[in-house]
């Protein structure tokens, strides 16, 4: 990170900063976006996705980090050096409705992954889909034009989070699914 260019008090006035903000589109707002849920082909599902992504309550872009490792050089020093890219899953929390529609499609899609039956596991091209994340800025009416769009590939559900119910607890229910993927790749 250098220093700062300009070099003057006016690099500190509100009106510089707003400037500068409004040259790049203005802030970007977290609740401004959309998830697009592609299933596999080979699920079966009486839920339509297209009929739950509304619900969904919030979503984390994708992360990633390197693995790294120690080189020594002589005995004198360390540098460290990456050996590895990894990939971290990616959160998505649903509200959860009265027919508990969501949840059973996610239920659906572990299912296809494993069978509680039978407890074959799918071949993985046969369970992986892809998931979409667009942002929008504050202008924008429809979701036609994201800002900003990433493509997770390969995307499985991993987990599917515990729902806990109480008498003392009055608050609406929802619950989270990890998804993992092979990649991702920025769209937009």
């Amino acid at each position: 990170m250098g220093a700062p260019q300009g070099g003057g008090a006016s690099d500190f006035a509100v009106s510089e900063f707003m400037s500068k903000v409004d040259s790049k589109g203005s802030l970007a707002r977290r609740n401004r976006f959309t998830v697009e849920i592609t299933p596999p082909n080979s699920l079966q599902s009486q839920i339509n996705v297209a009929d739950i992504e509304f619900l969904i309550k919030t979503v984390s872009f994708p992360s990633r980090s390197f693995g790294t490792a120690n080189y020594r050089y002589g005995g004198k020093f360390g540098l460290e050096v990456p050996y590895e890219m990894t990939e971290e899953p990616v959160a998505i929390t649903f509200q959860g409705t009265n027919d508990w529609s969501a949840r059973k499609f996610w239920y659906d899609w572990l299912e296809h992954i494993q069978s509680i039956n039978s407890y074959n596991m799918q071949y993985y091209k046969n369970f992986i889909g892809t998931v979409k994340i667009s942002v929008y800025d504050e202008t924008q009416q429809n979701a036609s034009q994201p800002r900003h769009k990433v493509c997770l590939h390969e995307a499985w559900p991993k987990t599917i989070s515990a729902i806990t119910l109480g008498w003392d607890n009055s608050e609406l229910v929802d619950f989270e699914i990890d998804i993992v993927y092979s990649w991702w790749e920025i769209e937009t």
